[in-house]
């Protein structure tokens, strides 16, 4: 069996946080098929985490960066000195920017394989590029780092056709593979005690959405969308399931549509209750302006829930549109609230597309077959030493 160095960025793995979903459980299923996975990953020097081994062949290293910049240096370092103490057979970064360059000047220095994730639809996306100025910095990065990869994974096929077309790289090098979630505590959860919670003498119908309230979700579209939707049918509330920096404003735009009624915003909540806040409700919404895989929606279809989003990467991949939700252009949030209007009208409509859902998520993602598949490609990536 292989071993693993794999840099990351997200150290909340080492404090068992409860709101992170499976990125802890992942490293577990990963490591039984591997020789050994030794994990460097970015924290802040403030958290004073130290060295973990999880298992008699994973092992995980905090940086206590002084800052992100820093982090590079700390993490090039620490990863260096792993290398010239144990045989590293493949090097795997979890982006294509700040880790995808310490896995080049790594694999520059070792000549150890290296792949490289891309788990967003950056290259010369607008809407990522438009996030933040140093986007537009990272996305010419990102394309330089994707070029020297032995493999690329990315989580949906119109990534790796972008990817190959702009980058001019072969299609065999670029292998898609949605990040893995453990799809079966959705299947069958409870949502009674949370219907029961919210839905009262006020409401008929629940609409939810989970993730970081952050600009990339473009929330604010779907305020704007709801807010068309209460006119035609009041009796509807909807749940925002999440914390980010966009919070404040959220709930301010909320004010200012007369929504304080129909919307509650309910914080983070642990991942594990998740699966009942998606069985309670008759529709899940999400209208992010870019995206790669997103789990949230998958965990939601799964459960049987219609979906309607916009047209990010990984809706593409996932939702067929008419048949198992519906696809509606970023930002637009006419046609947005017509979809989930005609969703509401139509019971019978919703639960046939959330039937077909399901059964769509189930082929792609039941057995861990996603974690089997990083292996396979961590292997191959191994044999291309020579």
């Amino acid at each position: 069996m292989i071993s693993v160095l794999a840099v990351g960025l997200d150290c909340l793995m080492l404090k068992k946080d409860s709101v992170r979903g499976d990125v802890r459980e992942r490293q577990f299923d990963y490591a039984k098929q591997l020789g050994f996975l030794t994990l460097v990953v970015y924290s802040p020097k403030q958290l004073c985490l130290k060295a973990q081994q999880w298992s008699d062949n994973l092992w995980i290293y905090p940086t206590n960066s002084k800052s992100k910049t820093t982090f590079i240096i700390d993490a090039y370092k620490a990863a260096s000195r792993i290398c010239k103490e144990r045989k590293i057979d493949v090097i795997t970064v979890e982006d294509p920017f700040t880790t995808g360059f310490i896995g080049y000047l790594l694999k520059k220095k070792f000549s150890i394989p290296l792949n490289v994730q891309s788990h967003v639809d950056f290259c010369d996306n607008q809407y990522w590029m438009g996030i933040r100025s140093i986007n537009k910095l990272f996305n010419q990065l990102g394309k330089l780092i994707l070029r020297h990869a032995d493999t690329i994974r990315v989580g949906t096929n119109y990534e790796k056709e972008k990817i190959s077309k702009k980058l001019n790289i072969s299609k065999d090098k670029i292998f898609v593979i949605p990040v893995n979630s453990e799809i079966d505590k959705f299947k069958n959860a409870d949502g009674s005690k949370i219907r029961d919670k919210y839905i009262n003498d006020k409401f008929d119908k629940l609409l939810i959405f989970t993730g970081r309230l952050v600009d990339q979700k473009d929330i604010i579209t779907l305020l704007k969308a709801f807010s068309l939707v209460v006119q035609r049918i009041p009796k509807t509330l909807l749940l925002i399931v999440g914390s980010g920096n966009q919070g404040m404003l959220l709930r301010r735009l909320a004010t200012e549509l007369e929504l304080n009624d129909n919307v509650i915003f309910t914080g983070s909540i642990e991942h594990g209750k998740v699966s009942e806040y998606i069985a309670a409700c008759d529709i899940y919404t999400i209208s992010s302006i870019f995206e790669g895989t997103c789990i949230a929606m998958v965990e939601a279809m799964v459960a049987g829930k219609p979906v309607v989003a916009t047209r990010f990467a990984g809706a593409n991949d996932l939702v067929i549109d008419g048949e198992t939700g519906y696809l509606i252009e970023q930002k637009d949030y006419n046609k947005f609230a017509e979809a989930i209007i005609m969703l509401l009208n139509n019971p019978e409509l919703s639960k046939e597309m959330g039937r077909k859902g399901a059964k769509r998520i189930d082929e792609l993602f039941s057995g861990n077959q996603n974690i089997d598949k990083v292996i396979r490609l961590w292997e191959k990536t191994a044999s291309l030493k020579a």
